[in-house]
Parts: C-alpha cells; structure tokens; sequence
C-alpha cells in the first residue's frame, strides 16, 4: 500500500492524490430489498447511511464542517458572501448524491502546508486545514478553502464515475482509463491520460479553474485590485503547465504581488 501526493513547492500546500492498495469488496452495506425482504424487523444501515426508496441502503449525503476558531469564522463567511463558493459545497449534500465533505482543523501537518485534501475513503473526502499556518491575511486563508474545495469537487467527480463503493482504490489503470473515458467528465479523461492521477489536478486547475478562483476571492473581499485576485489564484499551482508557459516578468510580478499582500500577517476575523 502507498500514498501518492502532490505538494507544490511554493506554498507547501499538499493533496493526497491516489492511495495503492489491493482490496475487493465494497464498504457500503450490503443493499436490501424494499421492506428488508417481508414482514421482518426494520433494517439499520449503519451511521452516515440511509435507506432510498426501493430499501437499498445508500450514504446519507452531507456537509461536515468540523472547522473551529479563525478557519470556522473564514469558512462562513465564504458561505454567507460567496454564492460560487456555496454552490460548490451544496454539491456534497443531499441534492447532489456522490459523497460526504469533511472540514477540519489540524496540528499534525508541518508549518509549510497550508492544508490537505484527502480522496474518498468510504464515500467521505475530508479537508484538513492546518493551524499552525493562520498567520496570514484573512482572504489567503480563504483562499486556501477554496483550493481545497476544488480539488474536493474534482474527486467527487471522479467518484461519480468510477462507482467503486466509496473510494478510489483497487481498480486497474485499463479500469480507471475504461471508466473515466466512458464517463461525464471528458476534461478529467483528458487531464489524466496526459499527466496522470498523480499529476492531473494541479495541472487542470491552472488551466481551468483560476478564473473561478479569483472571483470567489473577490467576492469574500470586494474591493481590491483585479492582479491582486488573479495573483493569489496562482498559489498552490506554480510549476504547473500553464504556469511555466508564463514569459519570466510575469511570473516575478505575480511573485511580488503575492509577497507584498501577504506581509499584511495575521488578521483578526468577526
């Protein structure tokens, strides 16, 4: 069993991207028939399961935020500010079956990673946010959430198609190539025959995903500079493809942009 990760250099942040491992079987509960077969008891399908219509038991969809302090306060107001930011959680909850999102806070991460998302693991994707790296301006944390919400976005995604019981783990690579290019997401077919699993987020998230970026940044925090938002979209996904096609200067004023915003430090958050 191994983990492959992703760790971009420049902010430390870190997506555990794929977990190897020889499995079979699937961890839901075993489905039933509608009643539990006739005139039995009722069946229990166990916590984070519910039983659909036909008496199958499915995962009970849900957002679980687990966030304290200066994440939690960051997190709402994303939520209460952020119609883009709020329409990609509802898509973890009951309106749009695939899996559960988890946000928590951490210690165990080292000082230069920003936060972690983890793949499906029985029908949960779980982002921790690391504590020992709030010292920081309040829209950079925010940022931070809304990477990682992404890339949360991306392995519901590829859960939706894959339909492996819950996670990621003991399909074949004719498997995965099968279902992913047979499947809803041709982007993510696209991005992942190219770069691989281990490669394929980061990578289309530069390409795709900074616009979408810089404008739930703007909407949490009206009223800066547009290079301030596109720059900060930028964190996470230096060394990618669409950031090394950047000509040098550009690439050093972004650089530039970045450091002075962040030598604002810590903020508080009401």
């Amino acid at each position: 069993m191994g983990d492959m990760f992703s760790i971009d250099g420049e902010t430390g942040e870190e997506t555990l991207l794929y977990t190897w491992c020889e499995c079979s079987g699937s961890s839901q509960p075993e489905q039933v028939p509608p009643g539990d077969g006739g005139g039995g008891e009722p069946v229990s399908c166990g916590p984070g399961y519910i039983q659909d219509e036909y008496g199958n038991c499915v995962v009970d969809d849900q957002i679980i935020v687990e966030l304290t302090g200066k994440v939690k306060c960051i997190y709402d107001k994303l939520m209460n500010s952020n119609s883009g930011f709020k329409n990609a959680i509802q898509k973890f909850d009951g309106e749009f079956p695939v899996s559960h999102l988890k946000f928590i806070n951490t210690t165990s991460l080292p000082n230069n990673i920003n936060a972690t998302t983890h793949p499906p693991l029985n029908y949960l994707i779980t982002i921790e946010v690391n504590d020992n790296n709030l010292s920081r301006p309040n829209l950079s944390i925010a940022r931070t959430l809304i990477h990682e919400t992404i890339h949360a976005e991306m392995f519901r995604k590829i859960l939706s198609i894959l339909e492996n019981g819950g996670d990621l783990n003991g399909l074949t690579i004719d498997e995965w190539n099968q279902k992913l290019s047979n499947g809803d997401y041709l982007g993510i077919y696209d991005y992942y025959s190219r770069f691989g699993i281990n490669g394929m987020q980061h990578k289309q998230m530069a390409a795709h995903y900074r616009t979408t970026i810089s404008d739930y940044l703007k909407e949490f925090q009206p009223g800066l500079s547009e290079s301030i938002y596109a720059s900060l979209a930028w964190e996470g996904l230096k060394g990618t493809t669409s950031w090394n096609l950047l000509p040098l200067s550009e690439k050093n004023a972004i650089n530039v942009i970045i450091a002075n915003f962040e030598q604002a430090g810590s903020e508080d958050c009401n």
